[in-house]
C-alpha cells in the first residue's frame, strides 16, 4: 500500500507531497498501536497537524516517534517531494491552475518513488487524502503504467494496480503521515521560525527533522535511499524572472 497527502499547498513558499510505503500485512498492528496512542492520552477523533497544540503536542509527538521507529524497523518508507511554487506557472498546469500543479507533483512523486522503487516486487494500491488536488488521480492509473514502460520498465507487470480516494479522518494511516508530513513542511517553509507559529509546533517541527538524520532539509536524498527520503524537485523550464 502506498498512502499519499499533500501540505502547503496553498499559501508556503514550498508545496510538499509525501507518500507513505507500507507492506499490508503491517497496517492491522500499526492502526491498533496508533489507537493505543490516543487512549493513552485521551484523543478522540482525527490526528493532524493542524491539530498539533492538543495538549502541547503529546500525540502529534508520539505519532512522529511510531514513524521514525517503524521506519528503522524498515516496516514502512516515507517519501518527501518539495517544490517551489513560483517556479511554476500554474495557467500552464491545467484549467484548475494551482490546484493542477499539485496534481501533477502527486503523479511525479508516485511515478517516480512509488513505481520506480517498488515495480520489481509490488502490487501497488494507491490511498489518497481525499479533496481537489487528488481528485483525478484515480483516473491517471493507464497514464502511470504508460510512463512506467517508457522509463521503468523491467519486464514485469504495471506496479500500481490501484488509486482511490479516502477521508483521512476514516484512514489511520493518512494520519499517520499527515502529522510528520505537515511537521517537515513546516520546517522547509522556515515557519518554525517565523514567529507565528507558536511554541508547540515550533517544537515538533523541529523535532520531526531532527528524527530523519538529514544533514540539511536541501536538496535531495542519495538515488538509492528508501527509508525516508527527500526530494526538492525543479521544473524542467523555469520561469523568467525579468
Amino acid at each position: 500500500m502506498y498512502f499519499t497527502d499533500e501540505s502547503s499547498q496553498t499559501a508556503d513558499t514550498y508545496l510538499a507531497v509525501g507518500g507513505l510505503a507500507v507492506p499490508r500485512p503491517y497496517i492491522a498492528g500499526i492502526v491498533a498501536d496508533l489507537e493505543a496512542i490516543k487512549a493513552e492520552h485521551g484523543k478522540t477523533g482525527e490526528v493532524k497537524w493542524k491539530g498539533a497544540k492538543f495538549k502541547g503536542g503529546v500525540v502529534h509527538r508520539a505519532y512522529i516517534d511510531k514513524l521514525f521507529e517503524l521506519i528503522a524497523a524498515n516496516r514502512v518508507h516515507v517519501h518527501l517531494r518539495f517544490s517551489r511554487m513560483s517556479d511554476y506557472d500554474h495557467k500552464l498546469s491545467g484549467e484548475r491552475r494551482r490546484i493542477d500543479t499539485v496534481s501533477k507533483a502527486f503523479y511525479q512523486l508516485l511515478l517516480h518513488r512509488a513505481v520506480s522503487m517498488y515495480n520489481e516486487k509490488c502490487e501497488i494500491d494507491i490511498v489518497a487524502d481525499d479533496g481537489h488536488c487528488t481528485a483525478l488521480l484515480p483516473g491517471m492509473v493507464k497514464a502511470l503504467h504508460t510512463d512506467e514502460r517508457r522509463k521503468y520498465d523491467r519486464g514485469y507487470q504495471p506496479a500500481i494496480r490501484s488509486i482511490t480516494q479516502r477521508s483521512s479522518a476514516a484512514e489511520p494511516m493518512l494520519q499517520l503521515l499527515d502529522v510528520t508530513l505537515g511537521a517537515l513542511s513546516s520546517f522547509r517553509n522556515d515557519r518554525h521560525n517565523d514567529g507565528e507559529t507558536g511554541p508547540t509546533k515550533k517544537e515538533l517541527a523541529e523535532y520531526a527533522f531532527r528524527k530523519t538524520g538529514w544533514a540539511s532539509i536541501d536538496g535531495n536524498c542519495p538515488a538509492g535511499n528508501r527509508e525516508c527520503v527527500r526530494w526538492n524537485a525543479r521544473p524542467l523550464i523555469k520561469l523568467k524572472t525579468g
